[in-house]
């Protein structure tokens, strides 16, 4: 009898044991179910993807889903104002790829931390290097306004077809709001949503700051680029308009036709606007061209304008505005310039 316990005893100790080691590999199971799931994030790619008619009648609206890996392994950047952004969330481990153009010409010296042979040239911000990105195999692609072509896309997805290409450019329309919303993004795939947030906060601060001097400062307001001796114009709405719209600027003319090219204008034009302050960025320098804002807004035609005569002529960075604009982290550098203006 004694023998028969002792044998009942160590089958019901077998079978709790069994019971509990079962329970345990299905709670790991459980958790690295949940582990898997929470490493991944869903964006939302909202952008306009261009078509072949120079009019945007062939253009299409995009409005999709995109489930991301966080802290991706691969990672290639088109867009040079996120490309800041990572660099200062300390968010560029996973980076392969930039587009640093021939010779790496068009790569802003403020990110020459990217201009080193283990990151590889992807062509530039115009014409990516679908050979290179192919041969990359990136997970995500980062890319703006300069990609987004429907062409471009569909390159992308042939070249690397299991890449996640996430737009994080911003929409003119909503120029800030949109530009928070893709860092978070960001913050969001690189797990970095902390250190996002206080270039955010610093973003906002800075905008409240220049809204405030801008409400009560009188003067009238003019943005001007130059390209090699042909000037154009930019107002409310259109691209570098986040100074009027957003920044509480009061500009010198409100009806400025909104183009991604600007509103071309002659010497008479601005001595006819007489704008008090005059930022003007030379579109030549930013991509490896002739400078020629300078030559330009010596004109006699122009002396007597208000911004000529008082020295309120801000030449701004062209490699920011022109290149690396739309990033949280960059467009505070443009409102530092814009502050130079109304002092």
């Amino acid at each position: 009898m004694k023998k028969f316990l002792i044998f009942m005893l160590s089958i019901t100790v077998v079978v709790l044991l069994a019971a509990c080691n079962n329970e345990s590999e299905n709670q790991e199971k459980k958790n690295d179910d949940t582990s898997s799931k929470s490493e991944t994030v869903q964006l939302e790619n909202t952008f306009t993807a261009s078509g072949e008619a120079e009019d945007g009648s062939e253009d299409k609206e995009v409005k999709e889903k995109v489930e991301v890996a966080q802290n991706p392994e691969k990672v290639v950047v088109f867009d040079y104002g996120s490309l800041d952004l990572l660099n200062k969330i300390d968010a560029t481990d996973s980076i392969i790829g930039v587009p640093k153009g021939k010779g790496t010409s068009t790569l802003p010296e403020f990110l020459s931390d990217f201009n080193k042979e283990e990151i590889e040239n992807i062509g530039s911000v115009k014409e990516p290097d679908f050979e290179k990105i192919a041969e990359l195999q990136p997970n995500v692609i980062l890319i703006s306004g300069r990609q987004s072509s429907q062409k471009n896309l569909d390159e992308f997805k042939k070249a690397a077809p299991d890449a996640k290409v996430v737009f994080v450019g911003p929409d003119t329309n909503n120029y800030v709001e949109s530009m928070k919303t893709n860092a978070q993004n960001i913050g969001k795939i690189f797990d970095k949503e902390v250190e996002v947030k206080k270039h955010i906060d610093k973003l906002d601060q800075a905008i409240e700051d220049v809204k405030t001097v801008a409400q009560d400062s009188d003067k009238k307001a003019m943005f001007v680029l130059a390209n090699e001796g042909e000037l154009s114009t930019y107002g409310p709405g259109g691209r570098f308009g986040f100074i009027f719209s957003e920044l509480g600027l009061t500009p010198v003319d409100k009806d400025v036709k909104e183009s991604g090219h600007g509103q071309v204008i002659s010497f008479e034009y601005i001595n006819a606007k007489n704008p008090d302050i005059i930022y003007a960025m030379d579109r030549g320098v930013a991509i490896g061209g002739k400078s020629s804002a300078k030559k330009a807004l010596g004109n006699n035609v122009i002396k007597d304008v208000n911004a000529i005569k008082n020295d309120n002529v801000i030449e701004v960075d062209p490699y920011i505005w022109y290149l690396a604009g739309g990033s949280v982290t960059t467009t505070l550098e443009q409102i530092n310039e814009v502050k130079e203006g109304l002092k």
